[in-house]
């Protein structure tokens, strides 16, 4: 076995998984990864060794599960204006603790969490998935999706502030994080309005 299928082999678990993460779809992801393998072996030659083999495939990975998003359909939404509500949220310790330990949280938590991700969009998803799941730094990032640093942080950024919006009603309803006592109140006088 030769050097490239070797890596490929090695990490194999990794890259399918980042593969499926971007497409939610299993029959999809098998498609994009045997893709992405094939178009990396035919290109192999324009892999420099000593580089960042990962690296360079992740950014195979990235692209061909960008044709795949685009092919099906996937887009973003627009973000509104949530952060009143976050300040408060984040005084919570539980909040806190879900920061602190999110594999236990998402443990604890339902699809609510899958759909959330599916409506990033595709450059959101693929940033938190490099920055989370894959521990790149912000560079290599950058490198891999071939945009510049600060569009790594813009996105980072829009998908985290989505995925609190998406999140808060459902972490609140779980009794994961307790609602701030201004949003109870508005609650309790819109429902003695209607």
């Amino acid at each position: 076995m030769d050097d490239f299928l070797r890596d490929i082999q090695e990490q194999k678990d990794e890259f399918y998984r980042y593969v499926y993460r971007n497409v939610w779809d299993s029959s999809v992801a098998d498609d994009v990864f045997s893709s992405a393998v094939l178009a990396a072996y035919k290109t192999k030659g324009n892999f420099k060794p000593g580089t960042n083999f990962r690296a360079w495939m992740y950014r195979i990975l990235t692209n061909k599960c960008f044709v795949a998003n685009r092919e099906i359909g996937r887009r973003g939404e627009n973000i509104e204006d949530h952060q009143d509500c976050m300040v408060s949220s984040m005084r919570d310790p539980n909040y806190r603790k879900g920061v602190e330990d999110p594999d236990e949280f998402l443990a604890m938590c339902g699809d609510e969490v899958l759909m959330a991700m599916k409506r990033l969009s595709t450059m959101e998803r693929s940033c938190l998935l490099l920055k989370t799941m894959e521990s790149f730094s912000y560079k290599e990032i950058a490198e891999i999706l071939e945009i510049p640093f600060g569009t790594v942080m813009t996105h980072l950024s829009r998908g985290r502030a989505k995925l609190r919006k998406e999140l808060t009603e459902y972490a609140y309803e779980c009794g994961h994080i307790n609602k701030p006592k201004e949003v109870i109140k508005f609650e309790d006088n819109e429902r003695s309005l209607g």
